[in-house]
C-alpha cells in the first residue's frame, strides 16, 4: 500500500513537472523536431500554466517536483561521458542533477505564502550551480506574446497570484482588474504591430553539419569530414553567399597548422568565412572561431567555457585528479579568453559566439545588435538539449533587442529575430 501511494504521488508529481517545463518541451516538439514555428498562442498559454503550478503546488510535493523539473530539465548533462567510456555514469549524473535541484526547489516552495512562492520564483533565475545558468523560469516566455525583462515577469507572476487569491478567498472584481491591467501592461504589443519579416543587411548561409560526437574526434575521419566541409563551402560561394559560417570546432585541429587554412584564405576573396577550430598559442589551446575575410584572418577565442564541459568548476586540487579519471591524461585542457571579439561586414558589426556563450547573459551585454554563434551539440544526440539553448538565445535576443544566428553541428542551424 506504502508503495503504491509513493508510486502515484510520484507519477502526479511528475506530470506536474512535465507541465511546468512544458514551454521547453514544445520547443523542443516544434522548432527542432517538425522545424516548424512555434505558434506564440501555445507558450503564452502553456508560461502562463507554469507560473500558476509554482505558486499552487502543495509544499508538501515540492520534493517530489523538484527532483522531476531536474531530471525533465536536465537529464541529457551526463551524456557526453559515454564518448570516454563511461557511460554508466550517465544515470548517476542524471539523479545527481535532479537532486540539486530538488533542493533548490524545495526551498523555493517550501511556504504556501503567495507572497513568499513569487518572490522565489522572481530569484530562481540567479541560482546557477556550479556556473550552470540554464534553469531561468523567465525564459519559459521566450516564445510568447509576453515582454521578457524582469519587470514585466514580475507584473506577470503578480497577475496570475492575484488570480489565485481570488479563487482561494472570493470574487473580487478590483482584485480581478488590477490582475488584468497587470496582464495587458506586460504584453509584447510590437509583435502584434510588425509589419513583414526582419531582413539581415547582408546574405549568410549558416551550414549545418551531423557529424557524429564519437567519430568527430578521431583522426581517421578528420579529412574525410574536413574535405566534405569544403565542398560545402564551394556550393555556398557558388550561391553567391556574403558570409559562410560554419559549426564549432568543424576542424577539430589547430586550423593554422593545417593545408585548409590557406585554402580557406584563397577562398576569403570570394566570401567570408567563419569556422570553428582549434588554436594554439604558447602551449595553450583554445576553442576559437576563425573568421577569413579577403585573405586576412581575425580569431576569437571562447571567453565562457562551459562547467564540466571545458573547465571542471571545481578548485584545482579536486578538478585536476577528476580531468584525469574522467576525460584521460591526453585530452585537450582549453584556455579561455578574457573578452568577446566582434568582425565588421560591411557595416555591420557582429560578434563572435561559441556555443554555451550564447545562452550567457554577458555575452549579449553591451554588444552590437547581431550575434554571430557557432555550436556542437552533437555530445547530445536526440536529447532537449538544443530546445534549452535556443530557447534561451531567443529570451535573450529579445531581452537585449539582438539578432542571434547559429551555425551547429548535431542540431539545426537557425536566425532569430528580438
Amino acid at each position: 500500500m506504502k508503495f503504491r501511494f509513493f508510486f502515484l504521488n510520484f507519477c502526479k508529481n511528475f506530470i506536474l513537472a512535465f507541465l511546468f517545463v512544458l514551454p521547453i518541451y514544445n520547443v523542443y516538439f516544434f522548432e527542432i523536431l517538425i522545424l516548424s514555428p512555434l505558434p506564440l498562442w501555445i507558450n503564452t498559454l502553456c508560461a502562463l500554466l507554469s507560473i500558476y503550478i509554482f505558486l499552487t503546488i502543495p509544499k508538501k510535493d515540492r520534493f517530489f517536483f523538484g527532483f522531476c523539473v531536474g531530471l525533465l530539465c536536465f537529464y541529457w548533462i551526463g551524456y557526453s561521458f559515454k564518448y570516454f567510456g563511461f557511460s554508466y555514469m550517465i544515470p548517476i549524473i542524471a539523479l545527481v542533477v535532479a537532486c540539486i535541484y530538488m533542493m533548490i526547489l524545495s526551498v523555493a516552495l517550501w511556504s504556501e505564502n503567495i507572497i513568499y512562492r513569487g518572490g522565489a520564483l522572481l530569484f530562481l533565475g540567479l541560482i546557477h550551480p556550479f556556473g550552470f545558468d540554464w534553469f531561468i523560469v523567465d525564459s519559459f516566455f521566450a516564445y510568447s506574446y509576453f515582454r521578457v525583462e524582469k519587470i514585466f515577469f514580475a507584473l506577470i507572476a503578480l497577475g496570475v497570484g492575484i488570480l489565485i487569491f481570488i479563487q482561494r478567498k472570493k470574487t473580487n472584481f478590483i482584485l480581478l482588474f488590477v490582475s488584468l491591467v497587470c496582464v495587458l501592461i506586460s504584453l509584447d504589443y510590437s509583435l502584434f504591430m510588425q509589419e513583414g519579416k526582419m531582413q539581415l543587411p547582408f546574405k549568410i548561409k549558416l551550414i549545418e553539419t551531423n557529424f557524429s560526437q564519437d567519430q568527430k574526434w578521431l583522426q581517421e575521419h578528420a579529412k574525410t569530414n574536413a574535405d566534405e566541409v569544403m565542398k560545402k563551402v564551394q556550393e555556398a560561394i557558388g550561391s553567391y553567399e556574403e558570409i559562410i559560417v560554419l559549426p564549432e570546432t568543424t576542424f577539430p585541429f589547430v586550423l593554422s597548422e593545417s593545408i585548409y587554412y590557406d585554402e580557406l584564405l584563397k577562398l576569403s576573396n570570394k566570401a567570408m568565412i567563419v569556422v570553428g577550430a582549434l588554436r594554439k598559442e604558447k602551449g595553450k589551446y583554445y576553442n576559437a572561431t576563425y573568421a577569413f575575410h579577403k585573405e586576412q584572418v581575425q580569431i576569437f577565442d571562447k571567453v565562457v567555457l562551459a562547467p564540466f564541459g571545458e573547465k571542471i568548476p571545481l578548485p584545482d586540487f579536486l578538478a585536476k585528479p577528476l580531468a584525469k579519471v574522467f576525460l584521460g591524461e591526453n585530452v585537450i585542457e582549453f584556455s579561455e579568453s578574457k573578452k568577446f571579439g566582434s568582425f565588421f561586414f560591411e557595416n555591420a558589426e557582429v560578434r563572435s559566439v561559441i556555443c554555451y556563450e550564447g545562452t550567457s547573459e554577458i555575452a549579449y551585454q553591451n554588444s552590437p545588435k547581431y550575434l554571430l554563434v557557432i555550436s556542437n551539440n552533437a555530445w547530445f544526440p536526440f536529447t532537449i538539449e538544443p530546445a534549452i539553448q535556443k530557447n534561451l538565445m531567443k529570451y535573450y535576443a529579445r531581452k537585449y533587442n539582438k539578432v542571434v544566428m547559429q551555425s551547429s553541428n548535431g542540431s539545426p542551424s537557425f536566425i532569430l529575430f528580438p
